[in-house]
């Protein structure tokens, strides 16, 4: 179980640490000066002008590593780890086709759902 929950955590965290980057870097300078005319400290800026900008960036890291935590899920269950990767293992290694497109629909179904429920509309 740790070897999978650890290669998980290694193979997910640059992705949110990458899209935070990205969302807070691309906060239009006019936004930023804006906050520092109002007499914001640096840390003001953060989270009240460049995080809040960054929002669909962050979230959309969210989504990347919810979608490569399951993808890791299968490789996971080669190294022994239990969870939703044991089926299709059992099914590569039995060659069951059925087992194996129904265990990766399951992992897929999985997926389309927590994609949708991260999804945020701005307004």
């Amino acid at each position: 179980m740790v070897p999978g929950l650890l290669a998980t955590v290694i193979f997910v965290l640059p992705a949110p640490i990458r899209m935070t980057q990205l969302g807070v870097a691309s906060t239009p300078t006019s936004l930023i000066e804006a906050g520092q005319a109002f007499g914001a400290t640096g840390r003001q800026l953060l989270w009240k002008v460049e995080l809040p900008y960054a929002l669909p960036q962050i979230m959309t890291g969210l989504n990347q590593t919810i979608m490569l935590s399951l993808s890791m899920v299968v490789v996971a269950a080669l190294v022994g780890a239990n969870g939703l990767g044991v089926p299709v293992v059992r099914a590569l290694n039995s060659v069951n086709t059925a087992l194996g497109f129904e265990s990766g629909f399951v992992i897929v179904v999985v997926a389309i759902i927590l994609d949708r429920m991260l999804r945020i509309e701005r307004k």
